[in-house]
């Protein structure tokens, strides 16, 4: 059985000359805030018309470089996820809408031109393809919620998500928990010693409730994969 060759999805290196327009910087911007983005979930976040935006997907210009991959093995083989392997994008950010790049942001990309994950998806290479799949996971769980606070009437909002390097070695201290049995119940309670959580999570989001009292309106959440 042939090999499927995977050289449509990775971009020239010497990119066409054109115009960077503001559909591009959504679809970076995007990308970004996502780490890996499925062609049909950038229609949605970049907004506008819908054939717009395949085109510009389609035809990467100037100095926008950007990766795109194709995985026969994972869920949804037939869609194409986008993601950024360097820094050049984010300079684009932010020169042109005064983005604060942060060193997160940087090692992000600089961890992706090694991998191989259309090969490793051929040849079967799970454990390489866990990091992917967790990673696929997450962006689809943060795009499912944003829809869905759109679709909810601005009746709630995601105030704030954070995933990856920026909640990294945050570990917290909390109260250990003791259990006991009472008849044929059983009860917790805290006790004055403490214990590290030595569990991160995926992802931390807030989100706002804008028909609750002002200051019952933030709820915040934990995601683990």
């Amino acid at each position: 059985m042939a090999i499927p060759k995977f050289s449509k999805f990775n971009r020239p290196e010497v990119h066409r000359p054109g115009q960077i327009t503001d559909r591009d910087l959504d679809i970076v911007d995007a990308i970004l805030r996502y780490r890996f983005c499925s062609a049909a979930m950038l229609v949605r976040l970049a907004g506008g018309n819908e054939d717009v935006t395949h085109r510009r997907l389609r035809r990467p210009v100037g100095a926008w470089p950007r990766r795109a991959l194709g995985l026969p093995r994972l869920p949804h083989p037939q869609r194409v996820y986008y993601y950024l392997d360097n820094r050049e994008p984010l300079d684009l950010l932010a020169e042109r809408r005064h983005l604060e790049i942060h060193p997160q942001m940087l090692e992000e990309t600089r961890s992706h031109p090694g991998e191989d994950y259309a090969g490793a998806a051929v040849r079967g290479q799970h454990m390489q393809l866990g990091f992917l799949n967790h990673g696929l996971m997450i962006s689809r769980m943060h795009f499912m919620v944003e829809m869905a606070c759109r679709n909810s009437g601005s009746a709630v909002a995601l105030e704030a998500w954070c995933q990856g390097g920026q909640i990294a070695g945050h570990k917290v201290d909390v109260p250990k928990i003791r259990s006991s049995k009472v008849g044929g119940e059983f009860f917790w309670q805290e006790i004055d010693e403490t214990e590290r959580v030595p569990v991160e999570p995926d992802a931390l989001f807030t989100l706002r409730f804008t028909d609750r009292p002002q200051d019952r309106q933030l709820a915040h959440f934990f995601l683990r994969g």
